[in-house]
């Protein structure tokens, strides 16, 4: 038999109400979130503002629980989370939570679901053949300054960071806005070979990346131009909130960003 904080929750979360999830959980509730440690908070009112966003996103979202053990008021299970993006692709989460409870209501959480791998894209790929040696396009991609003339999506604004990336582990923040109003994005170096490949993760200032990653690759081609493949891959994003807003940038503005970064090498 499920036990009955589990069961609220799991109704709460089905009848789509923020409100009734938040009444689950002790006025100082703390949730924790290994993978994304800066996702964690501590109160009830949280809980409210954090499932309005996620059913904003995913307004048909309904929630599994697959199994789960008892000890005491420590309760171990496993959830599986299903819904509709407006992109129409399905998003599914599935992994273990850990919580106690406190005179019949959570107290604290720990969430380790994670995303499930499914059939539709978590990624973009355009290529494009420049006219300008791969040595010109690599120096123009290092350095976070001209990262604005390379924007198709009109969001990014100046780059805080004056100095070129040169190796795996640098970092570069830049100044974007969106809906909320301006915001900072730390942008960390994955990938590095000088001419021919660079990709960055985003993440806040001081917080590990939340998933989303550029990659651009440079093949020289043999009459003295460049093949430029960009990537962006959301893959690895996991906050349900986020995963109703994915993919980040579009296709065509991807393609807009090889025009630009074809008119500054020009």
């Amino acid at each position: 038999m499920l036990p009955q904080a589990l069961h609220a929750l799991r109704e709460a979360i089905n009848s789509h109400d923020p409100e009734r999830i938040a009444a689950c959980f002790t006025d100082d509730y703390v949730a924790e979130r290994p993978l994304r440690p800066a996702e964690g908070f501590i109160g009830s009112d949280h809980v409210t503002a954090n499932w309005t966003k996620i059913l904003a996103g995913l307004p048909d979202l309904q929630a599994e629980i697959l199994r789960h053990a008892q000890n005491d008021d420590e309760l171990w299970s496993e959830w599986e989370y299903r819904g509709t993006a407006p992109t129409g692709a399905t998003v599914v989460l599935r992994g273990p939570v850990v919580l106690t409870t406190r005179d019949g209501r959570i107290a604290w959480a720990r969430f380790y679901p994670d995303r499930v791998v499914m059939d539709d894209p978590t990624h973009i790929t355009v290529s494009r053949v420049l006219d300008a040696p791969a040595e010109r396009i690599f120096a123009v991609l290092r350095d976070p300054r001209l990262h604005p003339e390379l924007d198709a999506t009109g969001s990014l604004r100046h780059a805080e960071t004056a100095h070129l990336v040169d190796a795996i582990g640098d970092t570069f923040i830049v100044t974007i806005h969106n809906e909320r109003g301006d915001d900072r994005i730390e942008n960390h170096i994955v990938a590095f070979t000088e001419n021919r490949l660079i990709a960055w993760d985003l993440a806040r200032p001081g917080q590990r990346p939340e998933g989303h990653r550029f990659t651009w690759s440079l093949t020289p081609t043999s009459d003295g131009r460049t093949e430029v493949t960009q990537t962006y891959d959301w893959a690895a994003v996991t906050h349900p909130a986020a995963l109703s807003h994915l993919p980040l940038v579009s296709a065509d503005e991807l393609e807009g960003s090889l025009t630009r970064l074809a008119a500054a090498v020009a």
